[in-house]
């Protein structure tokens, strides 16, 4: 009997997939997708809590025949994949050692892989679209170019169709680290203005999406709104200097030559986003780092180093945390909780941010009068995907909370907001995985963020309380002169008794 394993799915759907010492993992997970109706390939498979890799065949994994595997969903951030491409001995020698080395994102397919071997390291060399020249009726007769298929070999799997070459990188199990690309290729018998109709059907789609994700058209855009603002502060600190001069000195001063553009453009307003219903928006940018500025700052280590001030305000924790106290009455909670709603019907405005999966953010402000429905309809009026279903979740003390659609309640005496509050935006389950892994706002937004400017912190100096100098007993005893003063000796006490 061939050996088998059995996949099983979150809902204990299971299949048994065949299999042979030499087939891959990665094979396996598309026959066990393939008969669980699964057509996303964010999936993986774990053994015994450990993940199997799909780069390896059954055997070099270990698992015996009927092993048990569980279809798990990976990752949806993709990881750094280090890929060195091994070219054929022909091209090798205008390339230092023959290998071609760079990093991708585990998402990225073969072909585009190989198309941006191409042009690594500033070379010009050609991988998917070389041809061949052949006669067809022996060496007299007609002539025609035919195309060279890149032929791939990965771990000993062998891509050589233009299926094989849409293939992610994480499907072919290669989802960190290093991994080696032997290339080669192979005559066929089709012609190359064929083979090249083909590759435009089979990779256009693919080609126009890395086009439009390299062209810079929405930095450009970006760059030109940020360009207005050193522009106003530098008509505000001209101004600033000119008020600052002398009278003298501004009255020597020859008139300045105002042409209407000049005019028009210092006298121009600064323009406000406003969001849907009119509403003042602030957006901002998700960071371009993925290091969290928190850590690129740079620390003292005698930040960390305990001071006295720190033991003693430690001490007067303690012995108040130990001290009993008193619980609160009922009358005295029930004057807390009025005195707290008197303050939420005394506010009449809230800011709210809303931070977006894809960590951008925008800012808008909320009157007392406004609901929970208010501020969903607001976040719709944002996003792209209107029509798919999202929630909004917010912190408090007794732990994260759903904001409900609720036409009755209201954003401040309802909920309870009040002066700054931040509002995560989540995807439903139920959401397509294109409005899932596309940008979130809307153009007219997206194009108009600032990028989030993050105070510097000046740093303190604590000075620590420096401990009293020691009192020494015996120094009151001595004399002004600075001689200690001379006792009666004990022995004289006892002459005059007797």
């Amino acid at each position: 009997m061939a050996s088998h394993v059995v996949v099983l799915d979150s809902s204990f759907r299971r299949t048994t997939i065949k299999v042979t010492p030499g087939k891959f993992m990665s094979e396996v997970l598309d026959e066990a997708r393939t008969k669980l109706g699964l057509t996303s390939s964010n999936y993986g498979l774990r053994n015994n809590n450990k993940q199997v890799d799909l780069s390896r065949t059954f055997r070099q994994t270990g698992l015996s025949s009927g092993a048990k595997l569980e279809l798990v969903v990976a990752s949806r951030s993709p990881s750094v994949v280090s890929v060195a491409l091994q070219l054929p001995q022909s091209m090798g020698q205008s390339v230092p050692g023959g290998r071609l080395i760079d990093k991708f994102p585990s998402d990225t397919t073969i072909w585009l892989t190989l198309r941006k071997f191409e042009t690594s390291g500033g070379a010009n060399l050609n991988f998917t679209a070389r041809g061949i020249a052949r006669t067809v009726n022996g060496a007299s007769g007609a002539g025609r170019i035919y195309y060279e298929m890149p032929v791939l070999n990965i771990m000993g799997r062998e891509l050589s169709s233009f299926g094989d070459l849409q293939k992610t990188l994480a499907q072919l199990g290669m989802n960190s680290g290093s991994s080696l690309i032997r290339l080669d290729f192979r005559s066929t018998d089709q012609p190359l203005d064929e083979a090249m109709a083909e590759i435009e059907k089979y990779f256009s789609n693919l080609e126009s999406s890395s086009s439009a994700a390299d062209t810079p058209s929405g930095e450009t855009s970006v760059t030109a709104a940020l360009s207005n603002i050193p522009a106003t502060n530098t008509i505000n600190a001209t101004q600033d200097t000119l008020s600052a001069t002398e009278p003298s000195d501004v009255a020597s001063s020859p008139p300045s030559i105002v042409t209407p553009s000049n005019r028009a453009a210092s006298e121009a307003p600064e323009e406000k986003l406003s969001g849907p219903d009119q509403r003042p928006i602030a957006v901002f940018s998700a960071p371009t780092s993925e290091t969290p500025r928190a850590a690129l700052q740079a620390h003292d280590d005698d930040d960390y180093e305990l001071t006295i001030a720190h033991a003693k305000m430690h001490q007067r924790r303690l012995q108040s945390a130990g001290q009993n106290k008193r619980l609160l009455s009922d009358a005295e909670i029930q004057a807390q909780e009025t005195e707290r709603a008197a303050k939420l019907a005394a506010a009449k405005e809230v800011s709210i941010k809303i931070r977006f999966p894809d960590q951008s953010s925008t800012v808008s402000p909320f009157t007392a009068d406004e609901t929970a429905a208010d501020l969903y309809k607001y976040v719709t009026g944002v996003i792209i995907a209107e029509d798919q279903p999202f929630k909004l979740v917010w912190s408090r003390p007794g732990g994260p909370q759903q904001v409900p659609r609720n036409d009755e309640k209201k954003l401040i005496t309802g909920l309870g907001f009040e002066g700054r509050m931040l509002v995560n935006f989540h995807w439903e389950d139920s959401a397509s995985e294109a409005a899932r892994k596309g940008p979130v706002l809307k153009p007219q937004f997206s194009q108009n963020a600032k990028e989030l400017v993050v105070p510097a912190i000046p740093t303190v100096e604590m000075e620590e309380e420096k401990p009293p100098a020691p009192v020494d007993k015996g120094k009151g005893k001595e004399t002004e002169g600075g001689k200690p003063r001379v006792g009666i000796p004990k022995w004289f006490k006892g002459i005059g008794k007797k």
